[in-house]
């Protein structure tokens, strides 16, 4: 009688083996790229922190929010969409937010 072996190659555990390699590779470059992206979030919130802190000056230079250019207010966190009603809404901030720059 004959036996045949089973060509390793072909069988599901080495196909596992290939695929959980293949897996692991992947998930590595995903915290990668996900650490890179919280990096880059976090450079955002600080330059937006600081846009807001001269977009504040300017405003009050001009005499009011109302007076400033739409342009310059397309970055400043105290603007926002009401999802509901699609109306654009701004948060005026208090003199007493007035902080200082770097």
């Amino acid at each position: 009688m004959t036996i045949l072996k089973f060509p390793e190659d072909k069988s599901l555990q080495s196909q596992l083996d290939e695929r959980r390699d293949e897996l692991e590779t992947i998930y590595e470059n995903l915290n990668r790229a996900f650490a890179l992206v919280n990096k880059i979030e976090e450079k955002a919130s600080a330059l937006e922190a600081e846009y807001n802190i001269y977009l504040r000056r300017y405003a009050h230079a001009l005499g009011g929010v109302e007076k400033v250019e739409v342009g310059y207010l397309e970055y400043s966190s105290g603007i926002g969409v009401d999802v509901d009603s699609g109306k654009v809404i701004f948060t005026p901030w208090n003199e007493e937010d007035e902080e200082e720059v770097p």
